[in-house]
């Protein structure tokens, strides 16, 4: 009897410390890659600022990094769908994505406005 209860509470506890490893980054953070679409036409303002989750080093999670990595590589050329350029938290995710070492030549024209008079383009198969 006494074996089982001590392969429950190991197990228990593998289960339990498992989830401990990092911090899931908070919902606010999370960062708008257009549901991954490659086929935007433009880029969307982000909402809410990068977390730890994001930056790299122990507190990274590996796939929401690798998104938003992707995400500048596909499209960081791309003006904005509104025509303005980034702001602030845009920024704040563009310089995130550089500390990465990811190259610099993929988000040049994401930091340019769209030319005066020129209509905003929606996504592919949808709005922004």
């Amino acid at each position: 009897m006494i074996p089982r209860k001590l392969a429950a509470a190991v197990v228990l506890a593998v289960v339990v410390l498992s989830g401990c490893g990092r911090p899931a980054p908070s919902e606010a953070a999370r960062f708008d890659n257009q549901s991954g679409n490659d086929a935007v036409t433009c880029l969307v303002h982000q909402s809410y600022r990068p977390d730890a989750a994001y930056e790299g080093g122990p507190q990274a999670t590996t796939l929401l990094v690798l998104t938003m990595l992707h995400y500048y590589v596909a499209n960081g050329n791309k003006p904005y769908c509104d025509g303005r350029p980034p702001g602030e938290v845009d920024r704040a995710w563009l310089g995130v994505y550089l500390r990465l070492g990811a190259d610099s030549g993929r988000v040049v024209a994401s930091t340019r406005p769209r030319p005066a008079g020129s209509a905003p383009a929606a996504p592919v198969g949808g709005t922004p």
